[in-house]
């Protein structure tokens, strides 16, 4: 395999092991640990490393090494401004477009959803990421879906980071929130979908820091 494959290899993995916590916040990534569980060599690794801190998943200290990089606030508050930003655009654009028909299907098993057990709570929080995700595809600009996937990635490691904290109520909370947005960008309300969104992802921070 070329050198170049192996870097996105090892980058794909670390990142995937990052965003569902089986690396956790703070953990120290040791090269060699890396490249004999990858069986990579350690160019790739390194590569791969900096890719991961360019993006802000890993922290790498100079005479001390390579850390997963912690879920604080800083960074939460940031990944939030993002979304607020892209996110409120989204959902405005998205009910202007036509077939927005395709986000019935979404909504209605939204509609079913009941939080009784923790598998419950799981799917959950990754259909809303899912949801977030297909408006901001759905709109048809490459750029902004690109450029969104490494802020999508920090949004997945964020809910699962906090899924266990998450109760019932604020889920039921989540899910009807969610079913706002889906609402007013099938009836083509693009105000109402941009307010429904901004007051979600309001709703959703505070939430996260209460959590902290």
């Amino acid at each position: 395999m070329p050198e170049k494959n192996k870097k996105l290899l090892a980058y794909e993995v670390l990142k995937d092991r990052i965003v569902r916590n089986e690396l956790k916040p703070l953990e120290y990534l040791n090269e060699k640990t890396l490249c004999d569980e990858l069986g990579i060599s350690k160019t790739p690794i390194r590569e791969a490393l900096q890719h991961l801190e360019r993006n802000r998943f890993v922290v790498i200290i100079p005479n001390k090494g390579c850390f997963v990089s912690n879920i604080g606030l800083d960074l939460i508050r940031e990944v939030f401004e993002v979304r607020e930003i892209h996110e409120c655009a989204a959902a405005r654009i998205a009910a202007t477009r036509p077939n927005r028909e395709i986000f019935r299907e979404i909504l209605l098993k939204h509609e079913s959803f009941d939080p009784k057990s923790l598998e419950n709570a799981r799917e959950n929080l990754i259909s809303g990421y899912q949801i977030h995700k297909k408006i901001v595809e759905f709109i048809g600009n490459s750029l902004l879906s690109d450029f969104y996937q490494i802020v999508q990635d920090h949004i997945l490691r964020i809910r699962i980071y906090f899924l266990n904290k998450f109760d019932n109520r604020r889920l039921q909370e989540t899910s009807k929130e969610h079913q706002k947005i889906l609402q007013a960008i099938i009836q083509g309300n693009p105000e109402a979908a941009e307010a429904a969104m901004r007051e979600h992802l309001s709703n959703a921070l505070a939430a996260i820091k209460q959590m902290i």
